[in-house]
């Protein structure tokens, strides 16, 4: 490996802002509990964006986007025809009428998606895999690496698990960039807050926030935030808001090196990716993969 790292984030750059992209309401979604206009007013009080992803329908945003205009909203539908993948963006068609591989391919550049939950239970039962992803015939951007809904207390106690880092791991080592994206797909009042995103945007519009989540400037968080990332040749750089546990993670999900602060170092040998990851009392962080030459 020669040269510096190929990595998405641009220090000092652009603006950061909050928000999830999968989400639902009662009026669209059976197993919501919570109505539309509730859903909003309490992102409203936290985050700058929104998405509503209801299952195999858009839900209309009109009356929302008019009263609270200072928030983005994006508009999307999560697939569930096959295993579940979330369609995000300022105006999403209809695509849940197409089969999934060809709803991907005739997307657009303007669409984010990525498959949700891949591993929703701790029995490890079959749902999404490397496999099947390869079967699709298109990728999407990325894997949902944290479902908040699935990281409550009631969720774990009936065997559901919030984390999709395994097959992004198993993705990532065979050659594919994906990004790794966290979501509070808020269904029930406990849902809410409980993973989002951080997005490095040049511009707080839809187009903008959906444009750089695609190129994956943004970060996963439970609550753990970033203060700096940078790249010096091959040596990574991460620096937290809070002390926690952090790893370097390589091919194959190994650990490549860990400690606990607030300050991380690792000097890539070789390796054809390398991300981040922390948890500590403020929650957890996942950070997007810088990669070496292939």
């Amino acid at each position: 490996m020669a040269g510096t790292l190929d990595h998405p984030y641009e220090s000092g750059r652009g603006t950061w802002v909050r928000g999830s992209f999968h989400g639902h309401c009662s009026e669209n979604s059976g197993c919501s509990s919570v109505p539309l206009a509730e859903s909003v007013r309490r992102y409203h009080q936290v985050a700058d964006f929104v998405t509503l992803t209801d299952h195999n329908v858009i839900t209309d945003l009109e009356e929302v986007r008019d009263r609270y205009p200072d928030l983005v909203f994006l508009e999307g539908f999560e697939d569930g025809v096959q295993e579940d993948m979330v369609f995000a963006g300022e105006s999403v068609p209809p695509l849940y009428g197409y089969p999934l591989g060809d709803a991907l391919k005739i997307r657009g550049d303007d669409i984010l998606t990525f498959a949700c939950h891949p591993l929703p239970h701790a029995s490890g039962a079959e749902y999404w895999t490397f496999v099947k992803l390869v079967e699709l015939g298109a990728w999407p951007d990325g894997i949902e690496i944290y479902n908040g809904h699935y990281g409550t207390e009631a969720a774990q106690a009936v065997g559901r698990q919030p984390l999709g880092t395994p097959l992004w791991d198993e993705v990532l080592s065979a050659g594919h960039r994906l990004w790794g994206y966290a979501n509070d797909d808020f269904h029930d009042p406990g849902d809410f807050g409980n993973a989002w995103n951080m997005v490095q945007v040049g511009e707080v519009t839809p187009k903008g926030i959906i444009a750089a989540a695609r190129a994956g400037q943004c970060y996963g968080t439970t609550g753990l935030l970033l203060r700096e990332f940078g790249i010096e040749g091959k040596r990574i750089h991460v620096e937290l808001e809070s002390k926690a546990r952090g790893r370097f993670v390589g091919p194959g999900g190994k650990p490549l090196a860990g400690d606990v602060g607030t300050h991380f170092d690792y000097r890539v040998d070789g390796e054809s990716y390398v991300r981040f990851e922390a948890e500590g009392k403020a929650g957890r962080i996942f950070l997007q993969p810088a990669f070496g030459e292939e």
